[in-house]
């Protein structure tokens, strides 16, 4: 068996520029595309080239909902509908994920391209149909971490989260799932809105793994030596300020 060079990092942001110069795609489709085909430019751009040569069904449907080049707005709102499911229904993260889209509120046509043929879905009708099975594999964790990773890069502007969006995310995501989320969310929305700045990445992440790793009374939380951050310390705090008082916050 022949050997695979493992690229850099630099290496592979160069081949996933090049594969985008070609083909109309984004960097999160490209990526996918060049790990499938173990980083080979060629095939990697045939089989985008396959893809577009069998996507009659998904420009079709695309169409549908498309007002020039984007759905956006109306459109989503009537591919929802469509659907059968509201625009907070957070299974619209998980198509989203499966489209790889690049960007919260908006679907290009190769996202549709793209997504069809990962859910071997042939119409919207056939997406309706396969809710219940998306609904079941976004219960396992791997899956919903996976996507609420990916809603960072979906949802960002820059580098960062808007607050009031991580807000929204944490709401339609985590809420459902760890009930120690409410008493997480009512402390976010009372932090003063002076005082309030974008999510990073780090943050973002770390307050699944809280979620996940420290259940909901809070005794498993090290606010002395853990290595949380301020963000969630402060939560903790909101809890017990008797706790915030002893380590010397006056």
């Amino acid at each position: 068996m022949r050997n695979i060079q493992k690229l850099s990092q630099a290496q592979e942001i160069i081949m996933v520029k090049d594969l985008q110069r070609i083909m109309p795609i984004n960097e999160l489709q490209a990526r996918e595309i060049l790990l499938q085909t173990q980083w080979n430019l060629q095939r990697a751009n045939n089989i985008i080239l396959d893809l577009q040569g069998k996507s009659h069904n998904a420009e079709e449907q695309f169409r549908k909902y498309a007002k020039g080049d984007l759905i956006e707005d109306q459109g989503i709102i009537n591919f929802c509908k469509d659907l059968g499911i509201d625009l907070m229904d957070p299974i619209i993260l998980y198509i989203s994920f499966s489209f790889k889209a690049e960007r919260m509120g908006q679907f290009t046509k190769f996202d549709f391209i793209y997504g069809f043929n990962q859910l071997k879905i042939v119409d919207t009708i056939d997406l309706r149909n396969r809710i219940p099975k998306l609904r079941e594999e976004f219960k396992k964790m791997e899956v919903f971490k996976s996507v609420y990773k990916f809603c960072f890069d979906f949802a960002k502007e820059k580098k960062d989260l808007p607050y009031e969006i991580a807000q929204g995310l944490w709401d339609t995501l985590l809420k459902p799932l760890f009930p120690i989320m409410g008493k997480f969310l009512e402390y976010v929305e009372n932090i003063p809105e002076k005082s309030r700045q974008p999510i990073t990445r780090d943050t973002y992440l770390m307050v699944l793994e809280f979620c996940v790793q420290i259940g909901n009374d809070l005794t498993k939380y090290d606010y002395k030596n853990g290595a949380w951050p301020i963000f969630l310390d402060n939560f903790y705090y909101f809890m017990f300020p008797e706790a915030k008082n002893q380590q010397g916050y006056y």
